[in-house]
This record gives C-alpha cells, structure tokens and sequence, in this order.
C-alpha cells in the first residue's frame, strides 16, 4: 500500500514529521495559527532552456549563486526551524546543480522533489522522494513552448531512467503538465503518452503575470471542459492523476484572490525562497525583490496552492 508514493514503513519512520504537520493543522484550525508545512527552493540561476510560459525569466536577474555551505544555512536557519517536511527544488533548470540536491537529499531523505524539464540526463540519487518531469503537450505543442528537439530529448531520459534503475524506477518519475491556451486539447495524449513511463501526473494552469497573456486558458466552457475532462480520466486512472476533485473545481474559476494580491490562497504554507536563500513573496512563484513582477492572484492556476484550499485551508 502507498500514499502518495510513500510506503507504510517509511510513514512509520516519518511519523515524527506527521506529528509536526497535525499539530500545524490544528493550529490553523483552532487559533488561525500560520505555519508553513512545505517549502520550496530556487536552487539555481541558470536554466538550459527558455520557455514562453516560464515565470523564473520574467524576475530573474544576473547575480551569483549559493555555495553547498552557504545552502546548508539556508536549511538549517529557514528549513528545519520550521519543520518543513517535503521541499521541491526548482531553478532554472536544478539537475544543474547536483551538488546542492544532494545536499538536500541528504538533510531531508525521501522529502526532496525536484522540477526538471528533462533534457538533461537524469541522475539517480538515493532517498529522493522524485522527479517532477514538465511536460507541456504533445511533441509539437512541448516543442513550440520549450524549444525544438526538447520533447525527444526528455522521452529519452526518462526512459532510460526507467529502464537502467530497476523495475521500480519509474516511481521517481512524476509528470506535471501547466495547461494553456496552446495545450489544453492534448491532456488525453500526454496521459497516454506518458502513464508507462511514470508513476503519478498532476495537472495545473498556466498563471500569468500581466492582462491579456495569450497562453492563459481564461474561466469560461473551455477551460471548464478541461477540467470536466480530467474529472472524467481519473475514474479510469485513479492511482495515475493526483489532482483531487475538490482542488480541480476550484480551477473553474477565480479562487486566490484579488489583482495580484492573494486572499484565499494560503501562501503562508509554502517557504519559499530563490536562488540567493531570500524568501519569495508573495508565493512560489513570486520574488524577492520589491520591485519584480508579480503573478495575477486573480487569475492564479498553480497545483500547489489550490490543493491546499481545496482541503480547506485558506490565507
């Protein structure tokens, strides 16, 4: 038996862990007590691709990145003062830097995704929790938002993943699909595509960061469809599509907040911090600068939040 990829043995040996996020819970419950449960980090400030949807190049800046001593600060300081229990390791592109994930590995085992597009070999590593591999579409739809030549060269390192670390080597591979306005008819063939391959796929929607972004898939009887249509998969795929049905109704319509102010969404349970150790505002996806971009709450189609509103926790 497994619960979101985690066997009952090792529930068993995070037990101390479970304890920390039911006394959060009930906290927030009880007394509107705020303590984040998840973190996230921007391990790197290089990526090997640019792709038209990518938030992380809307902020980013040319600066230096951390050292593994400095990261270990980080962690210790921001990390485990807070009991934070799963952290995904995002960038840039983060397999760029191998050395910072096994130093999150190692202080966090079994707790550590990390977001890769894929093009880059895939390493590995003892005690990660998984991979959480972009796929954007079809071949076609995957290249013309992330570069000719990037969807064969992710097929194939995922499948040689796969094929070369064991029979239970596709449970590192997770699949996470951001529909927009170029994809959204493709979530049947990536199912399909990908589901041999791979242990779990989660769905969310583009979210921009000004009016009028042509990628974003507006609320209305499309976007509704689709959301109708994942619904529909998950009677047949169950164990495969992680999205509960309560976060996919919220993707119907509005429900993180106001302009680029969020209301609703629980930023306060996601830590997360860029390439420099400084916390992001006003979500993952945010920055630490003052004076960046920011994302349109109003508009806001990210997984990571609205599973949470959808379990009743709200900012």
């Amino acid at each position: 038996m497994e619960i979101m990829g985690r066997g009952v043995k090792q529930i068993i040996q995070e037990t101390p862990s479970y304890v920390h996020i039911f006394s959060k819970f009930v906290g927030y419950k009880l007394f509107n007590k705020r303590s984040p449960v998840y973190g996230s980090a921007d391990v790197i400030n290089v990526c090997n691709l640019h792709c038209t949807h990518c938030y992380w190049w809307l902020n980013r800046k040319e600066n230096e990145e951390l050292t593994v001593d400095q990261w270990k600060k980080v962690i210790d300081e921001k990390f485990k003062k807070n009991n934070i229990f799963i952290i995904t390791l995002v960038g840039g592109e983060p397999t760029m830097r191998p050395d910072v994930i096994e130093l999150f590995i190692k202080e966090f085992p079994k707790r550590i995704c990390i977001v890769s597009n894929g093009t880059i070999p895939l390493k590995k590593y003892d005690n990660l929790y998984f991979y959480w591999i972009s796929i954007d579409g079809t071949k076609d739809i995957h290249d013309k938002i992330r570069g000719n030549g990037s969807w064969d060269k992710t097929r194939k390192n995922v499948i040689d993943y796969v094929e070369k670390n064991g029979k239970l080597a596709y449970k590192d591979m997770w699949i996470t699909m951001t529909i927009n306005s170029l994809n959204y008819k493709t979530v049947n063939d990536v199912i399909e595509e990908w589901r041999g391959y791979s242990n779990k796929i989660g769905f969310q929607f583009h979210t921009p960061f000004m009016k009028n972004d042509p990628l974003w898939l507006p609320f209305g009887e499309e976007r509704t469809r689709v959301v109708d249509e994942i619904m529909t998969m998950k009677e047949k795929y169950s164990d495969y599509i992680i999205n509960p049905d309560s976060q996919l109704e919220l993707m119907k319509k509005n429900w993180g907040g106001k302009g680029t102010t969020p209301i609703d969404c629980p930023t306060w349970a996601i830590l997360s911090v860029d390439h420099m150790g400084r916390e992001k505002r006003p979500c993952c996806i945010g920055s630490a600068e003052d004076k960046a971009m920011k994302p349109i709450c109003e508009d806001c189609g990210l997984g990571c939040y609205s599973v949470l509103v959808g379990y009743g926790m709200k900012g």
